[in-house]
């Protein structure tokens, strides 16, 4: 990940996924419910809902935008958060605010240790076509915001009681 400027720019400038529509993702986004760690299909279900929560979250909080939005921190923590964070912020300063939703297909790749994972490692092929920035103040759409499908890896593990994504890599568009 080499670029990282929004959630559209995460996801656009984070050196890949930047999205630009208003679709609904492909990967369903429940809430993390804080499932053991030793129920491995119980972890794997509840990574991939922290996986897709984060990404709804952050397309909703790009709308206004809201750096604080307590929806990033129910699925998001650490690193992956700081980016989110970090990118509304600068969305903030900007003028710059989200449409539409990122799609996703994740799955999961590993889940360690296999007995009782405590990390959850989730792979997908996000499409940001229909995520796009715009100007906040006139709502036209921002041009230079490259969107298409691309490699993504997340890592999801417990935190204060329920699974979140710790960190994620977003790869450039076309990758997958």
């Amino acid at each position: 990940m080499a670029c990282l400027v929004g959630v559209s720019a995460l996801l656009t400038t984070a050196c890949s996924s930047d999205d630009g529509g208003r679709s609904t993702p492909t990967t369903q986004a429940t809430a993390p419910s804080g499932a053991s760690a030793s129920e491995s299909p119980s972890a794997q279900q509840e990574a991939l809902a922290a996986y897709g929560g984060m990404w709804q979250a952050m397309a909703k909080a790009g709308e206004v935008p809201d750096p604080d939005a307590p929806e990033l921190r129910r699925y998001a923590a650490d690193r992956a958060l700081a980016r989110i964070v970090d990118v509304l912020f600068t969305y903030q300063e900007t003028g710059v605010v989200t449409h539409g939703m990122p799609m996703t297909n994740a799955r999961v790749k590993s889940a360690s240790p296999g007995d009782a994972p405590t990390e959850v490692t989730v792979v997908d092929c996000g499409d940001s076509t229909n995520w796009t920035k715009h100007k906040k103040a006139t709502g036209e759409l921002i041009e230079d915001d490259p969107r298409g499908r691309r490699n993504i890896t997340a890592v999801v593990k417990p935190v204060d009681g329920s699974w979140k994504v710790v960190s994620f890599d977003v790869g450039d568009i076309g990758s997958c």
